[in-house]
């Protein structure tokens, strides 16, 4: 731990002694952005906190000893981060995408993504959907992290019983947009349809859309695409639009600097690695395509997606299919595993956890909002869900100054 030092700060107008935080990242970049927004919500309690950085130039060792740090916030992934990181007597927190293999000698505290989670999100997110057959494009990233991501996508594959269809690249070929994109294609051509498509990331995921324009592959009927940061100027310029796991690098933002705040006070012991786990999917329209044998089962699903938070009951999806409850009860086991009731409660869940992230919203009208008339009720059945309260679940997984 670093020891507090013993010199003069400048003084605000208030009194208080000024902290002057380096903040080092790459602005081009969705996820680093999602972190600046994360490290803004946290200084906003924090009127001693000055952040300095130069979004229009690129960092320097020059100007960053120049800036004369109190505290550094920064991206493992800059070129110059061997030389940050051998700085004395600045505390510092790193953020990114964090493997052993390549971060490994860095002695400071990371704040990293759960990989290996983010990749069996987007596995449960095809499996919910009725996909028999998956598939995983690391494009030509071969970073261990990607590999986790990987990993994770597969291993929660195997639970059921299902196998994943790898995208190798050649390597011997540039990788530029139009030679991913060729490569791209005869893959795509080559796999069984219908199949869900995990991509590391979601600039590759956009190659992949175009692709499949490309080859004339419909999506998502014959390929659904999923990839991860929810950038959403790229997932939502994309034809289709491109369904995206938000990786909850805001959160992760808000985390580097209330764990910096703590370092530079030597208030706790900081872990070496905290790992932040993923928030939600971003559904949209490349990824919305139910794959089941059964057109009753998927009309109910679509309904159940639309409606659950309406809030819709058992008795209403037997209306709208005009099925028995015994007959629905053993067509739903038999396609997803889920009763109707389990489902509606599936999606609400899932609704009250995307608000509590999201949303500064009190429980009471995110209960409301998910279709709970109770909040009791949404208490009870969350804590048997997660192990957490909705309130202890926000507080691990968001900022307290979220976005309505």
């Amino acid at each position: 731990m670093y020891v507090k030092k013993n010199r003069a700060s400048k003084k605000s107008k208030s009194g208080h002694n000024l902290k002057r935080i380096a903040l080092l990242l790459e602005s081009g970049m969705a996820f680093d952005r999602a972190i600046a927004r994360g490290v803004g919500d946290y200084i906003r309690s924090k009127s001693n906190w000055i952040i300095l950085m130069d979004p229009m130039m690129e960092v320097t060792m020059e100007s960053l000893l120049h800036w004369k740090p109190d505290g550094i916030i920064t991206s493992i992934h800059l070129p110059e981060i061997n030389e940050i990181a051998t700085l004395k007597d600045i505390p510092k927190i790193g953020f990114g995408s964090y493997s052993k293999e390549l971060n490994g000698h860095l002695k400071f505290p990371i704040v990293t993504s759960n990989q290996t989670q983010i990749g069996a999100v987007a596995a449960e997110h095809f499996i919910s959907n009725g996909m028999q057959h998956f598939a995983f494009c690391g494009g030509d990233e071969t970073a261990p992290w990607c590999q986790q991501r990987r990993d994770g996508f597969v291993e929660k594959l195997a639970l059921h019983d299902y196998k994943c269809i790898e995208y190798i690249p050649d390597f011997k070929l540039a990788m530029n947009m139009p030679e991913a994109i060729s490569s791209l294609s005869k893959w795509l051509e080559s796999l069984p349809k219908p199949t869900g498509v995990f991509v590391f990331f979601d600039g590759w995921a956009r190659w992949v859309l175009d692709a499949c324009v490309v080859q004339g592959i419909q999506v998502p009927q014959e390929i659904s695409v999923l990839g991860v940061d929810n950038d959403r100027w790229l997932c939502e310029l994309s034809q289709p639009m491109l369904s995206s796991i938000d990786a909850n690098a805001r959160y992760a933002g808000y985390k580097t600097a209330e764990l910096l705040d703590e370092f530079m006070f030597g208030e706790t012991s900081t872990p070496p690695l905290t790992h932040i786990e993923p928030s939600n999917v971003a559904i949209r329209d490349s990824s919305k395509y139910l794959n089941f044998d059964d057109p009753e089962v998927a009309f109910a699903l679509c309904y159940i997606n639309e409606h659950a938070c309406d809030p819709i009951t058992t008795a209403d999806v037997l209306t709208v299919i005009d099925m028995s409850n015994s007959t629905a009860y053993r067509k739903f086991m038999k396609t997803i595993g889920r009763s109707i009731h389990n489902e509606i409660q599936r999606v609400q869940m899932n609704r009250v956890k995307e608000l509590l992230i999201t949303t500064n919203l009190n429980v009471s009208m995110i209960a409301s909002r998910a279709g709970y008339q109770n909040v009791r009720y949404l208490t009870q059945v969350f804590r048997d869900i997660t192990g957490q309260t909705p309130t202890e679940y926000r507080r691990t997984k968001s900022s307290p100054e979220v976005v309505r």
